[in-house]
């Protein structure tokens, strides 16, 4: 493959030739939001030093964009998600460390120099995804659903939680089992089945990106249905028909449980306090979207049980 080549159909790893032996494959997911591929390629830039950078999105960047960056490859999945696009970028990556984001991020100019040191010692960590200038309500509101936890300052610790759009990986460890993300990467299965094999994985608050402006309401809205029904599928098959029918029933309170969560972890945080408290009515919109998403994965795991 070409540089600032378009695949429609993806290739078999084999056929991808590596880009000068690289030591990390950046794999960014695009999920549609106005210029964001353009401006998180230009954070990473000046910083790449011969890393591959794999675009991978759910439609063709304009030949501008393209013509723009032709240190990048750009690989199409029409239609995908993020999960199927990370998917596809690991497959199609060539260097023995990957690292995962998404367009809207905005890597901080150190981020991949420290995402190299931090894979040297550790096989799986993730870094602080902090709010960018500029957001809106909608977007603090996005922003605080997904990342409140991921807010700086915290201390560097050990778990499996770590927030997928800011994460590295040494790959021989996502090829063992590359099973469980033929459908998609699901941060949460993979980092549970890695901490099973005693790999570490480490939150790091050194490790930044900036969320930007992102999609809109519609969109994330309909990401958290489809996410939250495919969490809810992924908890269901492990329980038992009585916990997923409290999981059903009990959706009606997960945007309340969700929301007072998002608070607690900003008001330790010490930051956006208020900008949350603006965002609390599209918090809740967006929680309960998750909540009926996760309740209909626990119907699928109950149909199948």
């Amino acid at each position: 493959m070409t540089q600032g080549s378009t695949l429609t159909d993806p290739e078999p790893l084999g056929s991808l030739a590596p880009l000068s032996d690289p030591a990390l494959t950046v794999v960014v997911g695009s999920n549609g939001a106005e210029g964001s591929v353009e401006a998180c390629l230009l954070a990473l830039e000046p910083q790449r030093d011969g890393a591959e950078i794999l675009v991978c999105e759910p439609a063709p960047s304009s030949p501008a964009t393209r013509g723009r960056f032709q240190w990048a490859h750009f690989v199409v999945q029409p239609g995908a998600g993020v999960p199927l696009l990370w998917k596809e970028g690991i497959d199609l990556s060539s260097a023995p460390l990957v690292a995962l984001t998404i367009s809207p991020m905005i890597p901080a100019p150190d981020w991949v120099e420290k995402l190299r040191a931090r894979l040297e010692r550790y096989g799986a960590v993730a870094g602080a995804v902090d709010p960018g200038p500029g957001l809106r309500v909608a977007d603090w509101a996005e922003y605080l659903c997904r990342y409140a936890k991921d807010m700086r300052p915290f201390e560097a610790h050990e778990t499996l939680d770590l927030p997928g759009d800011n994460s590295g990986y040494r790959r021989h460890l996502l090829e063992r089992h590359r099973d469980l993300y033929r459908d998609g990467f699901w941060e949460p299965v993979v980092n549970r089945r890695l901490a099973e094999d005693g790999v570490e994985l480490w939150h790091l608050p050194d490790l930044v990106v900036s969320q930007g402006r992102s999609a809109g309401v519609r969109a994330f809205v309909s990401q958290r249905l489809a996410h939250g029904r495919a969490h809810g599928r992924q908890r269901g098959a492990r329980f038992g028909v009585a916990r997923n029918v409290v999981g059903v029933l009990g959706a009606v309170l997960v945007p309340f449980l969700l929301t007072a969560r998002i608070l607690r972890d900003v008001a330790r945080r010490g930051r956006a306090r208020l900008r949350a408290v603006i965002a609390v009515p599209l918090i809740l919109v967006f929680n309960a979207a998750w909540a009926l998403g996760e309740a209909r994965g626990h119907l699928d795991a109950l149909r199948r049980q």
